[in-house]
């Protein structure tokens, strides 16, 4: 049986055709619309508002022209907005940096409060030290520091690590009725009886004589000799430090003592340069305390009661207070070396995500009509 043509109707199932043939019942047939679900439609409308709203942060600081000068407390009363492009003279606590990072490598950060801010500002800086140093203002983006990808490594590290912040004999001596101490910095301590406290006073009482070993006084026993000539009592040499230089043949340059008498520093300098001793200098000489703030607040007036001494508050420059103090709900951050020309691809996503959103909201509610609304034929029945 010869093949069929391309205009011949197949009469029997399975005849052969043509290589050319082509069924015009297939040629006929429409392919059916492409249709959207609910669920799909729904997806992809949620997941650009979500965009949207994360990019909102980026899109306005990118809006933003020149930065605008503010002043620390402008920000810490809130009437600056985040997101802002801004300026401001500020001095960080550098002692009070806390090192963060995003990542495993990398410098990170140094994260810094600003003196007199009581911690509601910090200033987010570079971890590299080979930074050029900003001496006079800060210019970059404000944000809160909640909102910050390290935030919590840094509100968790300050909780739990003591910072020393300084005050003087007064404010400490005042502070013993509340508990709260008015730094030198400006900012209010709150202290508990076992936060730790350090004093660094000069002893008045005792004098440091540095004596260089010469050709005229050769050795330590020699200055023994000289010192106590001109009338003082040197008594036994101190241990020379480990870093403490020494000549060709091993021995120490220099000789340390420590010589106990009235007005120490003025006394010894005077007889020291009344016996022409002139290779001595004399240095004051610094003793370190510490106890806690529960101790410390028993100390009768006018003294500081160090447990091992009893200083008068006026040989106390300053008090150093330990104290952990957890950083502010609404603490603010400003970013250091953001701009807002940095975020120009910002406006153009938005607009992108916009259209799509618009799209797929269109083809949502067209789903739901066709899927939740056009009621079901009804089945009919058989004959």
């Amino acid at each position: 049986m010869a093949d069929q043509s391309p205009t011949d109707d197949l009469s029997e199932p399975g005849a052969p055709v043509a290589k050319d043939f082509r069924d015009p019942a297939l040629i006929k047939l429409k392919r059916k619309p492409a249709r959207v679900s609910v669920i799909t439609s729904a997806g992809v409308v949620l997941l650009c508002a979500v965009f949207l709203v994360r990019l909102h942060g980026d899109r306005a600081f990118g809006g933003n022209d020149a930065p605008a000068p503010v002043t620390v407390n402008d920000i810490v009363a809130g009437k600056v907005d985040t997101e802002s492009f801004i300026t401001v003279p500020a001095e960080p606590m550098r002692a009070h940096s806390i090192r963060a990072a995003k990542s495993s490598t990398g410098v990170g950060y140094r994260v810094t409060p600003v003196r007199g801010a009581s911690d509601r500002l910090w200033l987010i800086l570079s971890g590299d030290g080979w930074d050029q140093a900003n001496l006079s203002s800060y210019t970059g983006r404000l944000r809160k520091l909640d909102d910050l990808a390290f935030s919590d490594a840094v509100f968790e590290y300050a909780a739990s690590h003591p910072r020393p912040l300084f005050a003087t004999a007064a404010a400490t001596r005042a502070g013993f009725g509340g508990g709260e101490v008015t730094a030198v910095s400006g900012d209010k301590i709150k202290l508990t009886a076992n936060d730790r406290v350090a004093l660094d006073v000069v002893d008045p009482n005792v004098a440091l004589v540095v004596a260089a070993v010469n050709e005229r006084f050769a050795s330590v026993q020699a200055w023994t000799e000289a010192l106590t000539a001109a009338g003082l009592s040197p008594g036994t040499a101190l241990p020379e430090p480990a870093d403490s230089p020494t000549g060709a043949d091993g021995k120490p340059t220099q000789a340390r003592y420590e010589i106990a008498t009235p007005g120490a520093v003025a006394e010894v300098t005077k007889k020291l340069e009344a016996a022409g001793l002139w290779a001595a200098r004399v240095e004051p000489i610094t003793r370190h305390y510490e106890t806690t703030w529960g101790k410390l607040v028993s100390s009768p007036p006018g003294t500081f009661d160090v447990g091992t001494a009893k200083i008068l508050e006026g040989n106390v420059d300053l008090v150093g207070l330990y104290v952990a103090k957890a950083i502010p709900d609404d603490a603010y951050a400003l970013i250091m070396g953001e701009k807002p020309q940095d975020y120009w691809f910002v406006l153009p996503i938005t607009i992108a995500l916009a259209a799509l959103l618009l799209i797929f909201a269109w083809a949502l509610v067209r789903a739901i009509k066709r899927d939740l609304m056009t009621p079901s034929p009804a089945p009919t029945s058989a004959a």
